[in-house]
């Protein structure tokens, strides 16, 4: 890192180098914008969210404003993608299926409840009655009342792909992109009411063994998308943390018979079984796809038995055992040939937070700093990186509106269930 470095003056600096962030510092550099992204680890490394091969591109969503967000994702991932030169999903379809009573309340909603909102967009759907799911697809033995919902227009993002192509795209357009940034501390810079300093330790790509060195940086706006890593930057800045849940998830790869067709996205709506601790039988998973592993299809429990608080806390190299057995319970071969956890943040309704950091919450807060720092954190994110790279470059470049309803996703809503002082 060169002093001409540390001295310039960026338009927007973003910090967290995943694929939310590496589609906001797409989206700013393409309006113009002078951008750094700062990544506390390597870039495509597996420490947060988006460890593993495969996510979910999905329209079917029972909420009203995500089935609207999910339809205008759509054309914007039709976009990245003619940038991109090649496909980032294989548009295998989905199958949910299941109990067609699945009550409300659940972290993906009700088995039948996207209905109305595919039909409200056009959505090509097919139901299907137990003997039919049992007839083309391997699930067996299913409950006589069981229904399924056949949907063709989703699929399966290639996670690797993406995040590289982002990155891509990203020093394509001059992005300034910086991997063992570790942001420390951002506060007002003393000088000129318009900018914000954004200060940390900088690594070497030789490892962490390096002895790191300070970086000061000027910036105009600022996108916070690290994820599970959010309090991290919040609370040492603006000594405020946000209330997370982080879930440890876990998935499993197992061996399938190639002769066998399992040729979608599937997921499973039950209610949980009554035990003492009842165990989930939200299921999920993924056909075999052609960059990962060949004849290996990726299962996993849509719920997690370890909740933490803050990414240190986490079990790395040890799995859920029970999260392990619930898979197990699925059907499939009762032998995983690998498994693996990727962290999801988690606030009390499940949902997004997309939104400012609040001017009463800001240090020097005036006029010209207000609506300066937004922050996207949240699970269940993928397939919503272009419009959420779209939505935060509208939010700090464009006059402060978004053309996307995210009036949901306010960081102050709940009566204060999100924001609290304190770490």
């Amino acid at each position: 890192m060169t002093s001409s470095l540390i001295n310039q003056t960026f338009d927007v600096v973003v910090v967290g180098g995943g694929p939310m962030g590496l589609s906001t510092a797409y989206e700013c550099a393409k309006a113009g914008k002078k951008v750094l992204v700062l990544e506390m680890s390597v870039f495509f490394n597996q420490s947060g969210s988006t460890g593993d091969l495969v996510r979910m591109f999905r329209t079917a969503y029972t909420e009203d404003f995500m089935a609207t967000l999910a339809y205008q994702s759509m054309a914007l991932w039709n976009d990245l993608e003619v940038q991109a030169g090649e496909p980032l999903r294989l548009m295998t379809g989905l199958l949910n299926f299941g109990d067609p009573n699945y009550g409300a309340g659940g972290p993906e909603g009700t088995l039948t409840g996207p209905i109305p909102n595919l039909k409200r967009y056009g959505l090509e759907y097919t139901q299907l009655t137990r003997d039919e799911i049992e007839a083309h697809f391997p699930f067996q033995n299913l409950p006589d009342e069981w229904i399924g919902i056949d949907m063709p227009d989703n699929g399966v993002i290639n996670v690797s792909l993406l995040v590289r192509t982002l990155y891509r795209l990203c020093e394509k357009l001059g992005v300034t992109l910086l991997q063992y940034a570790d942001v420390k501390h951002i506060h007002p810079d003393e000088r000129d009411p318009t900018l914000w300093r954004v200060q940390g330790l900088l690594g070497s790509d030789k490892g962490p063994s390096a002895v790191p060195r300070a970086f000061n940086f000027s910036a105009r706006k600022i996108a916070i998308t690290c994820g599970a890593f959010v309090n991290h930057v919040l609370y040492p800045s603006f000594g405020f943390s946000l209330n997370l849940e982080i879930w440890e998830m876990v998935f499993e790869y197992y061996a399938i018979d190639p002769t066998i067709a399992f040729p979608k996205m599937w997921f499973q709506f039950a209610e949980d079984t009554p035990l003492a601790t009842p165990s989930s039988n939200l299921f999920y998973g993924f056909p075999s796809v052609p960059w990962g592993p060949p004849n290996l299809a990726r299962i996993a429990v849509d719920t997690a038995t370890r909740i933490i608080a803050d990414p240190s806390q986490r079990s790395h190299s040890e799995i859920a055992v029970q999260d392990l057995e619930r898979t197990r319970e699925s059907g499939a071969d009762p032998i995983p040939v690998f498994a693996g956890q990727c962290l999801q943040t988690n606030v009390y309704d499940n949902m997004f937070v997309l939104d400012y950091v609040p001017e009463r919450l800001l240090p020097g807060a005036g006029p010209r700093r207000e609506k300066s720092i937004a922050v996207f954190t949240a699970g269940w994110g993928m397939k919503f990186v272009p419009l959420i790279g779209k939505a935060m470059k509208e939010l700090l470049v464009d006059g402060g509106t978004t053309e996307y309803d995210i009036s949901q996703f306010k960081m102050d809503r709940g009566e204060g269930q999100i924001i609290r002082p304190g770490p």
